[in-house]
């Protein structure tokens, strides 16, 4: 181990002098033109924003009116030898040479204060390897040389990040305690807690994480005491204190921009999936390409700053998140109603029980999926229905009985989807497709019908989450990973994510995506989501959600652009009854509108799938009908909706006794047994008067549909014709005769005895007849073209 050591402080000596006359640096009274910002690209590649310290206010440490008691806080927990050494700490580079040999690491630890100065100042590469941490060392001997201690602590004060996106000692008094050091005292308690954030000034936000960050000061003010800073009865007491910060401080010094919560969720990202901690993001001057769409943050930020679109109720919040279901490229994000920046919460990614929006999800997919469901499969709504202990009830207080599945997801019915889920999709299924789709479940969560069914999730999730899976639906069944980053480059070099995203995952068939996205459309167009219809017409689809006692509502919903997820939820005592065909649905309604505005009105396209089809339904039919003295008969028609039908045909002379005159395939039939009254009317006037029904039978259930509506018919006698007068030898035409063969009374002549299916074949009655539709006693004249016409049957040629 000692080899080890000093090997390595040979190598750190040797390096150095090779480095140092090649180390580029920079006077340190130029500091304040040093850009430190990492700059962030929208998906067009344009620079809109910058990320970090965009807030900085230079303070001369001889103006500070507590400086001594903040440079020896700095000093005792930073560099402790500070005005010892000469840049650098070679003990403490040993130590951490070797804890990196042992563990494996890179560079970690040891740098001094002015080695940091060197890093963050004068250094143009932050990247960690050994080699920059010689060039570190060789530029710290440079600065020690230049520059005294004080003018090195001052610089370091300066430029140190602090969080919330501001740099140096005096913007992090301003917006922690409200102070400007120049004119007011800072108490010990509030210098500890300054000087124990550098480290990690997201994990230490006294905001974000008030319990990390008492903690990291009174481990401050312990080194405090142990140095002679402050007394073992001060710290003591101070230990006990409160943090002593207000967000009111925050609120007033924070510059505000269109970008802080997109921001925000960058600087989540780039330290999840690239490793680059907030502090060095926001000043090492990094070139961020996102897909960040500025139309739709700056809409997104305009909706949750309208009171109006809550109601005025200050007492809820909320969050949003657009994205882009080709990509998974999140578009826009919500901070919420109050928020300013990284020192509150993301309300987007703040996870909450998702309610009847997990539905599609969890239910609905796989019975479509698994089940061969569609849109029109009858779903059982049962009275009393419960699984075990627990009794799913309907927001509408009543049960249906059995109603299709689109009225299900449109009504959102919680006892059907409760049934679907327990009695043929099952607790397994519908937990795999919720992973599969993103969403993150706690152990009990699986087994529980009440989560799996109804959203009622032990740890919830949040809209980027929710967004993400509904993108599935939007996108034919594929769903990529969601994020803002695309990719991080310093300079010209790029850096490699720690984890890569998946992308195009198939989690759902083309089918399922499609049936899903019908009925999510009939939804807006006509169940709970109608709030969401935009105001250009194009198509949306979506599903609400409310969760128990609604207190958090939600609407999640798409165009062929974008998918948006929505909530709004009361905070803390808030009393607001929610539904997510309110609140989330409206504001759903003027972000995306706002977005769209402009582009081509878009629909959504089938993705070469078969339509779903509508079940039998076995009805009555419409009868139709009139006497046809050409064929001296009644003909009857009537809709013939089915090849799986028969009909029985029914008369009555009096109107309540009914015999079954015959059984056809057809939509007609013709009753040829009737008394016809010879010309002048022998019957004194009264006519034959025949009433008719029709009764639809299914042929594969053998069930009979209600009779059709009754038609009365009277028979009228024919009309007596006066002989021809005699014509002449040449064959001229005798009057009353102009017509040809066509006799009055029979105008549509020979036609209609061309007609195919013998007696049988009826039509809707001729001029020459007199029928009466119902009660109602009026003559009915049907054309020639208008006769139905025998439908071909199975085996024939254009038969099915």
């Amino acid at each position: 181990m000692l080899l080890v050591i000093l090997t390595t402080l040979l190598l750190v000596a040797g390096g150095s002098s090779v480095v140092m006359l090649s180390a580029k640096s920079l006077p340190l009274d130029k500091m304040e033109e040093i850009q430190f910002a990492s700059t962030i690209y929208d998906k067009k590649g344009k620079p809109v924003t910058r990320l970090g310290s965009n807030q900085r206010e230079y303070v001369k440490m001889k103006d500070v009116v507590s400086r001594k008691l903040i440079e020896e806080a700095f000093v005792a927990v930073e560099d402790r030898r500070f005005y010892s050494h000469h840049g650098v700490d070679f003990k403490a580079i040993a130590r951490a040479l070797v804890r990196n040999v042992i563990q494996g690491r890179k560079a970690q630890g040891a740098s001094t204060i002015t080695m940091q100065v060197a890093r963050n100042v004068v250094l143009e590469n932050t990247k960690k390897t050994y080699t920059r941490k010689l060039k570190e060392i060789a530029v710290a001997w440079n600065l020690e040389r230049d520059y005294s201690k004080n003018e090195i602590l001052e610089a370091y004060l300066n430029y140190i990040y602090f969080g919330n996106e501001v740099q140096g000692i005096q913007m992090a008094a301003k917006i922690y305690f409200g102070k400007d050091l120049t004119k007011d005292k800072l108490e010990p308690k509030e210098a500890a807690l300054l000087a124990g954030m550098p480290k990690a000034p997201s994990r230490y936000d006294p905001y974000r994480n008030p319990d990390k960050a008492k903690e990291r000061r009174n481990v401050v003010l312990m080194v405090m005491a142990e140095q002679g800073i402050i007394s073992e009865a001060e710290k003591e007491k101070y230990q006990k204190a409160d943090l002593g910060v207000n967000r009111k401080y925050l609120k007033k010094y924070v510059k505000s921009d269109h970008y802080q919560a997109y921001k925000h969720y960058v600087m989540n990202e780039a330290e999840e999936r690239f490793g680059i901690p907030e502090e060095e993001l926001a000043t090492g001057g990094y070139q961020i390409r996102t897909t960040l769409d500025a139309k739709a943050q700056r809409a997104m930020e305009k909706a949750f700053k309208n009171d109006s679109l809550f109601h005025n109720r200050k007492e809820l919040d909320g969050g949003a998140t657009i994205l882009d279901p080709k990509t998974g490229g999140v578009a826009a994000i919500a901070g919420g109603r109050e928020y300013l920046g990284r020192g509150y919460i993301l309300r987007s990614t703040d996870p909450g029980q998702p309610g009847s929006a997990i539905k599609p999800i969890t239910v609905y997919a796989p019975a479509v999926q698994e089940k061969e469901y569609n849109e029109y499969t009858p779903v059982k709504d049962p009275p009393g229905f419960q699984v075990g202990n627990w009794k799913p009830k309907n927001f509408q207080g009543r049960y249906y009985g059995e109603v299709p599945l689109k009225e299900v997801l449109a009504k959102s019915l919680n006892v059907a989807t409760a049934w679907l889920l327990t009695e043929k999709v099952g607790l397994d299924t519908a937990a795999q497709y919720a992973e599969r789709m993103g969403l993150n479940l706690e152990a009990h969560d699986k087994s529980s019908p009440a989560a799996l069914g109804l959203g009622g999730l032990t740890k919830g999730v949040d809209t980027v989450q929710m967004a993400q899976a509904y993108s599935a639906f939007d996108n034919n069944g594929r769903m990529t990973d969601a994020h803002a980053i695309e990719k991080i480059t310093t300079q010209d070099k790029e850096w490699e994510p720690r984890t890569e995203i998946e992308k195009n995952q198939e989690v759902l068939t083309p089918k399922t995506a499609w049936y899903l996205t019908r009925m999510m459309r009939y939804n807006v167009q006509q169940g709970t989501g109608q709030n969401a219809q935009l105001p250009d017409g194009r198509d949306v689809a979506g599903k609400t959600g409310t969760t128990q006692g609604s207190k958090r509502a939600w609407f999640v919903g798409y165009t062929r652009e974008y998918v948006m997820a929505a909530t709004v939820y009361n905070t803390e005592n808030g009393q607001v009854e929610l539904s997510g065909g309110k609140y989330p649905a409206r504001i759903f309604r003027k972000v995306m509108a706002e977005t769209l505005e402009g582009t081509p009105v878009s629909r959504f396209v089938n993705p070469g799938v078969e339509e779903p089809k509508p079940p039998f339904v076995l009805k009555a039919v419409d009868l139709k009908g009139a006497f046809d003295p050409g064929s001296r008969s009644i003909r009857l028609s009537w809709n013939d909706y089915s090849d799986r039908l028969q009909y029985r045909v029914e008369r009555s002379e009096d109107g309540s006794n009914w015999t079954a005159i015959g059984q056809t395939e057809d939509g007609a039939w013709s009753d040829t047994n009737i008394e016809i009254p010879p010309p002048g009317d022998p019957f004194g006037g009264v006519r034959p008067t025949y009433t008719y029904r029709v009764i639809a039978i299914d042929t594969e259930s053998n069930k009979e549909a209600d009779p059709s509506n009754t038609l009365t018919v009277q028979v009228s006698p024919p009309i007596e014709e006066p002989p021809p007068p005699p014509g002449n030898e040449e064959g001229d035409e005798a009057p009353g005769d102009q017509r040809g063969d066509q006799q009055p009374g029979d105008q549509l002549g020979d036609q209609g005895g061309g007609l195919p299916g013998g007696d049988q074949q009826g039509g809707q009655g001729e001029q020459g007849g007199q029928g009466q539709q119902g009660n109602q006693g009026d003559d009915i004249t049907i054309p020639e073209d208008q006769w139905p016409q025998r439908r071909p049957r199975p085996g024939e040629p254009g038969g099915r």
